[in-house]
């Protein structure tokens, strides 16, 4: 009895993480260029003794990123950026170079582009992007090339990556990596346009309550076990007249 118990906690604790995952996921439904993430699920066998050789408890090993593309929407901000396609943008932090798909960016006192975190946006050589003062009408093409008229003033960084999956996710939309980044091959960027999450909040919610209905199942389950253990332990333990 206390076995069936035991894998099925498991399996609650199981899905407490997935209800951290999910909700997490809902918390950021309208955060631009958030990627959903999601838990892998399995299990693994251990020696349940003669009655039960085996027994398959539930565990969640990893988890892993929805790389989809979110809603691309227009906004006709001069900065705002979004990419068509698998590829980042290379931000400057004090802990290092990191990665990003929101391109919500402006300009800060000293003229560089900057998120609204006031990081660097990182250009195609590696070194920070100055647009002057003086600059009127700029237009940013596919490549990432910043133009004011026939004035190139510097290049918007893509990056790609072999594998999206070793990407560490830092904070909600930023990423970190010790892989080699790889020059864009498909991405294209959009200029006044903004990716948003590509979590659906009607699917993550609906999720969310068959995940809460588990929970309660799973809990009832280990309830009554636990119930029927200490009135067969009452019964069989009684003094014999």
């Amino acid at each position: 009895m206390d076995n069936s118990v035991y894998v099925t906690l498991s399996r609650q604790m199981a899905l407490f993480r997935d209800l951290e995952v999910t909700a997490n996921n809902i918390a950021n439904v309208n955060t631009i260029g958030y990627q959903g993430e999601r838990l892998i699920f399995d299990d693994y066998l251990v020696d349940g003794g003669k009655v039960e050789p085996k027994l398959a408890f539930a565990d969640d090993p990893m988890s892993y990123r929805d790389t989809r593309g979110g809603r691309v929407e227009k906004t006709g901000n001069t900065f705002d950026l979004a990419i068509s396609g698998p590829g980042y943008f290379s931000i400057e932090t004090p802990l290092g170079t990191r990665y990003t798909k929101a391109g919500n960016f402006q300009l800060n006192n000293d003229g560089e582009l900057v998120t609204i975190d006031g990081y660097r946006v990182l250009g195609d050589g590696g070194g920070s992007i100055q647009i002057p003062r003086d600059a009127r009408n700029l237009i940013i093409n596919g490549a990432g090339q910043i133009a004011d008229g026939n004035n190139t003033l510097g290049q918007v960084g893509i990056v790609e990556f072999a594998n999206e999956q070793t990407l560490e996710r830092v904070g909600d939309t930023m990423f970190k990596t010790d892989e080699a980044p790889l020059g864009p091959t498909t991405s294209k960027i959009m200029q006044g346009f903004l990716e948003q999450s590509n979590v659906s909040g009607v699917q993550e919610m609906v999720r969310l309550l068959h995940l809460q209905r588990s929970t309660g199942s799973t809990a009832k389950f280990i309830e009554v076990m636990y119930d029927l253990q200490r009135k067969t332990s009452e019964t069989y333990t009684k003094p014999t007249a």
